[in-house]
């Protein structure tokens, strides 16, 4: 897996690269054994060269594989299968064997059943109109249709037909197809207008003032069909409640769209990542937000394999203006249309375009159909600027199995003589792992991590009566008023709010 932070990586998509993994096997024969239920029943031999071999016989019993769950387990002598370190994918394909016997199943992560191809939302409905209808018509029938192409989830249900949304309250199967009454027509921005018969009618999804969470699992587990067992709802339900619980998502989906695109939207919108934990075999969510725990610290002395370590700029990541497009006039406009917006919220950095710093502008336009509120939308832009504006630093290294407990989504602070600063002194950085893989086995871990130093350190502001700042003791979140400087009683910086 590698995330791509608040999508932040205009090279990548919003949900990143998906995990995979490559298996190798060597053919042979194979008494059927444990794996043929009806063996008993067999007439012949399974180890004659001539009723073929493990895989072949295993390849025709198991049509349907693709999507079967693998889990790899890595571990050392004598320990038990439980006490392994696993992992888990879905065979995405399988190679051979060949004439030297040679079989390579290749697995990908759970994730890949948003790919466009795979998962569409809303899914295209199988209706149009059994007549032609004018702009007054007050119901309508669909042919070739049933009550449930046509759901009404909320007290009522949309549609679109051309380019008129149309929203309706009630619905009827007769002989000629099924009526759509209570209508109100030329909604969500959009004009009433004379439909032709055989007109396709589309469903709509629409989502109202929901949560994050709500919306996320509607998309990911019925469209995108990933089974909520795979789904860390516990985990989200945390994370939104502590950083997201604020965000209300508004959209109107008139056209099948792949489930990636509205999960890399959302992402973008209120500031989030998602990605599959193959070590839990889970999907897992976190906000783009602060540390709230005070990270461990890995060094090159005790932690990082010697040589391994490289740092490197990621300029089209440098952000100076977000220009957030909100409020979208009507679902079947372009998304990427900014006359098709009513709002946009500008923040801007300008000094960071001055020839003194990085001498030119680095603008990112958002085009969200999610948030239509300026609160919403300057959030979220603020929140992007601030962690971009400067070029951001990605590192790659390497550590022994002994510290590949670290793993995607961690943070931790690296102290390395390769990181310093216009003193040569070393620097303590924040960073994010947002890729990890185990180049070899079960001995060594290569990381690679964004720099988050700037996404900065979540403050608890303290009690009323709770004690005074104490320069002796040792703090992480814990708030204190600063005087007008913003500095504590021993000049060190106070928290602030943002």
């Amino acid at each position: 897996t590698r995330i791509n932070l608040a999508g932040a990586n205009v090279d990548a998509s919003g949900l990143g690269n998906r995990a995979l993994c490559t298996i190798a096997f060597q053919d042979h024969a194979h008494t059927d054994r444990i794996v043929d239920p009806y063996l008993s029943g067999r007439t012949w031999d399974p180890l004659s060269p001539d009723r073929g071999s493990f895989w072949s016989r295993w390849a025709v019993r198991n049509k349907y594989r693709q999507n079967a769950l693998v889990k790899i387990y890595e571990g050392y002598e004598g320990q038990n299968l439980a006490d392994m370190q696993s992992r888990s994918y879905f065979i995405d394909s399988l190679q051979g064997p060949d004439s030297a016997g040679r079989v390579v199943i290749k697995g990908k992560d759970i994730l890949v059943r948003l790919e466009e191809r795979k998962s569409q939302a809303p899914l295209a409905s199988p209706g149009v109109l059994f007549e032609d209808i004018d702009e007054l018509a007050t119901s309508f029938v669909v042919a070739g249709a049933v009550a449930s192409d046509y759901p009404i989830p909320e007290g009522y249900g949309a549609v679109r037909i051309g380019d008129e949304i149309i929203y309706f309250t009630s619905r009827e199967l007769t002989e000629d197809g099924l009526i759509l009454s209570g209508l109100t027509r030329g909604a969500d921005g959009t004009v009433a207008e004379a439909h032709s018969v055989d007109d396709v009618v589309q469903r709509c999804l629409v989502y109202a003032d929901e949560p994050i969470g709500s919306v996320l699992i509607n998309l990911l587990g019925f469209f995108g069909r990933i089974p909520f067992r795979f789904l860390d709802l516990a985990q989200w339900a945390q994370e939104i409640n502590e950083y997201l619980g604020f965000y209300r998502l508004n959209a109107v989906i008139s056209d099948p769209v792949s489930v990636t695109q509205f999960i890399s939207e959302i992402q973008v919108s209120v500031g989030c990542f998602l990605w599959w934990d193959e070590r839990a075999a889970k999907v897992r969510l976190k906000a783009v937000r602060g540390v709230d725990t005070e990270p461990p610290t890995i060094t090159d002395n005790a932690h990082i394999i010697a040589g391994s370590f490289s740092l490197k700029e990621m300029p089209r990541e440098r952000i100076s203006q977000v220009w957030f497009y909100y409020s979208q006039r009507t679902p079947v406009g372009g998304l990427e249309d900014e006359s098709n917006f009513d709002n946009v919220f500008i923040a801007a950095d300008l000094p960071s375009e001055t020839e003194e710093q990085y001498g030119d502008p680095s603008i990112r336009k958002i085009y969200s159909r999610w948030i239509n509120t300026a609160a919403l939308a300057q959030t979220t832009a603020v929140k992007i600027i601030s962690l971009y504006v400067d070029t951001p630093s990605q590192v790659t290294f390497e550590m022994d199995a002994k510290d590949r407990e670290y793993w995607i989504g961690d943070n931790f602070y690296i102290s390395h003589y390769l990181d310093v600063d216009a003193f040569g002194e070393r620097r303590l950085r924040q960073w994010t792992v947002t890729s990890a893989e185990e180049v070899v086995p079960g001995e060594r871990v290569r990381y690679v991590c964004a720099d988050t130093t700037l996404y900065g350190r979540i403050y608890v502001i303290q009690e009323d009566g709770a004690a005074d700042y104490d320069p002796s003791v040792t703090y992480f979140n814990e708030a204190f008023i600063g005087d007008d400087d913003g500095l504590l009683s021993d000049g060190t910086l106070s928290a602030r709010i943002a």
